[in-house]
């Protein structure tokens, strides 16, 4: 008779029955009644109710053991490719081109709306980036991440209440393709801001990178900076003086550096006016006011006069409120009521 471990069986010469569950030795099996209990039992009293493989009687080795489930080999699938692949390649782009950008939300008047601020990577090498603030004490992460060729990564928002003190932006990076000849050099670039360019309409202008006008600044230098590098060090640092002393704004008013005069009247300062409130007027004259002072205090000016009008004397009452606050070592007055009359005021920076 031929028998299997799970068939289900009768006993012949008693009542009930139950399932084989394992082989005592060639004669006798072990049969789990429906009571729960397992009893020995000789094969020859035993009779199949269905019919699985089979069991021959007097060859235990060849009873059947249950199928085991077959268990499939996970899949080793094919590694995604790395984010920094070669992709979104442009032709003919040989050089980087990295720019801050910053995309006001009111392009009729940005500075009373909110400004979001981009870094766009316009090349085909890979980036590796981090964008920081300088703080008074240390610079805070905003952002450290990667981005590919030809693309733009959102950096945050610059609310209008925060134009008027900004912190200097900060970039770490570092570009490279897939395969390349030497290895690429990590660079940083710190961005000041002045509030003054938040107020002039030629600071936005259209761009290929968004329907709206925005601001763009470079964070690397333009690629005929490479010729210059080729010069010899004489050539090199005379081309470079040249550079500067074009770039130079001139503040003093007279040769000696006696004497500088900053007309803060805001038609002195920008083009058009015809959407400020008197506050952001104020903003601006107020930042052109710190600017000028801070230059000429590093030039070693002696004398400098602040030209800020009557009016209402709000300008001029902002200016010595500050002069006190953060320059109170520097003696201030009136200036000459003969050149100036009421409006001026003059602080001695040098005895």
């Amino acid at each position: 008779m031929a028998l299997k471990i799970g068939d289900k069986v009768r006993f012949l010469n008693e009542v009930g029955g139950g399932r084989i569950t394992s082989v005592v030795n060639d004669q006798m099996v072990n049969v789990e009644t429906e009571d729960g209990f397992e009893v020995p039992t000789f094969i020859h009293n035993l009779i199949v109710v269905n019919v699985p493989d089979q069991y021959e009687s007097g060859k235990a080795r060849n009873v059947i053991a249950p199928e085991t489930t077959k268990v499939e080999p996970p899949r080793i699938s094919k590694p995604e490719e790395p984010w920094f692949t070669d992709k979104n390649q442009v032709a003919g782009k040989d050089h980087t081109e990295l720019f801050f950008a910053l995309v006001p939300e009111n392009s009729a008047n940005p500075p009373t709306g909110n400004m979001a601020m981009y870094l766009i990577n316009n090349g085909n090498e890979s980036l590796l980036f981090r964008f920081t603030q300088q703080t008074k004490y240390n610079y805070e992460t905003v952002m450290a991440q990667s981005a590919n060729p030809n693309s733009k990564v959102y950096l945050g928002l610059i609310r209008p209440d925060m134009i008027s003190d900004l912190p200097v932006y900060c970039f770490q990076w570092l570009s490279f393709q897939k395969k390349s000849k030497t290895l690429g050099n990590f660079l940083t670039k710190e961005i000041s801001l002045s509030a003054v360019k938040f107020y002039k309409q030629n600071s936005f202008a259209t761009s290929r990178f968004f329907k709206v006008p925005v601001m763009l600044v470079p964070l690397v230098d333009n690629p005929l900076k490479a010729e210059l590098e080729k010069l010899s060090n004489h050539d090199f640092g005379q081309a470079i003086a040249a550079k500067e002393s074009e770039k130079k704004e001139v503040i003093i008013g007279l040769p000696n550096l006696d004497l500088v005069e900053i007309d803060l009247h805001i038609a002195e300062l920008l083009d058009d006016i015809s959407n400020m409130t008197n506050a952001e007027m104020v903003t601006v004259q107020m930042d052109k006011f710190k600017m000028g002072l801070e230059n000429a205090i590093k030039k070693g000016v002696k004398k400098i006069v602040f030209i800020h009008g009557v009016g209402n004397g709000t300008l001029k009452s902002e200016v010595r409120r500050e002069l006190d606050r953060n320059y109170a070592k520097y003696p201030m007055q009136d200036a000459s009521f003969r050149e100036y009359g009421f409006g001026a005021t003059m602080v001695i920076l040098k005895k």
